[in-house]
């Protein structure tokens, strides 16, 4: 990713921070950092349990955030320096909102992070299909074991029959029984596996600019891991058609320098449904 961490950072102004900050994509609401901080700070919500995220439009003001909370937002989405279960959750939330593989239309979350129930987010689709998706940081065949157990009176308690169980630790082991059904309620479940990766041969890194032809997009390369999840993101953000891909390296970077040489890493057409 080519990004520093937060300590190797020479300046960490406030300014610095928010002109890093504001690039990190989808915007943030102002409900969802406020539950994003209840849950780095380890404040249990008041209402417990799930509750459903995603109807507050209103982009939030970075600028009156304090410069502690820009740190962390710094730490999770940008440098992704931090990776522990919130972190986690938070950028497979982030990604969630433009991933086309899922028609989302309902979307709640474990408002209280609480460590005794696995699941993160309970989603809704267009296909009338209901998702337990359940965050770690690392995954191994104990904790897999044990969360599979949980992930089954999760189901009980809150009357819910999922339809696919999707586990997204940062790390795992290969021994995990992948193969093995979920048994919930006389329904056979194959838990998927959605691990973090980033990918080596990437064209861009975390410190370039992306233009967009023929869109208002600018993207820093710090939001995506991978040209797919970039595509996905385009795709969602744009009117499709014709689209090429412009890399301006080093555009983030700490130290000055002279316009870089643009490049283009991808072109073709988006077909995008009527």
């Amino acid at each position: 990713m080519n990004i520093q961490t937060l300590n190797a950072l020479q300046d960490k102004s406030k300014e610095r921070l928010i002109n890093l900050v504001e690039n990190i994509v989808p915007k943030f609401t102002n409900d969802e950092l406020n539950q994003l901080f209840k849950e780095l700070e380890k404040k249990s919500s008041k209402n417990g349990g799930f509750i459903e995220i995603g109807k507050d439009k209103k982009d939030a003001d970075l600028s009156k955030m304090k410069i502690d909370e820009l740190k962390s937002l710094y730490q999770v989405f940008i440098s992704r320096e931090i990776n522990d279960r919130v972190a986690v959750k938070w950028r497979l939330y982030q990604f969630l909102k433009y991933f086309r593989g899922l028609d989302i239309t309902r979307m709640k979350i474990n408002s209280d992070g609480d460590s005794k129930n696995p699941v993160d987010f309970v989603v809704e689709t267009k296909e009338k299909e209901l998702l337990f998706m359940a965050c770690f940081e690392v995954l191994d065949l104990k904790q897999y074991n044990k969360i599979v157990d949980d992930i089954v009176k999760v189901a009980k308690e809150q009357n819910m029959n999922p339809d696919r169980i999707i586990l997204a630790p940062n790390k795992t082991y290969r021994n995990l029984p992948l193969d093995v059904p979920i048994n919930i309620d006389k329904k056979e479940i194959m838990p998927e596996l959605w691990v973090e990766l980033i990918d080596d041969r990437c064209p861009f890194d975390g410190i370039d600019l992306l233009l967009v032809d023929n869109t208002d997009l600018n993207l820093a390369g710090f939001n995506f891991t991978n040209m797919d999840d970039l595509l996905d993101y385009i795709y969602q953000n744009s009117d499709g058609g014709q689209v090429s891909i412009i890399k301006q390296p080093g555009f983030f970077s700490e130290f000055t320098q002279d316009e870089s040489e643009k490049e283009l890493i991808w072109k073709g057409i988006m077909l995008k449904k009527k």
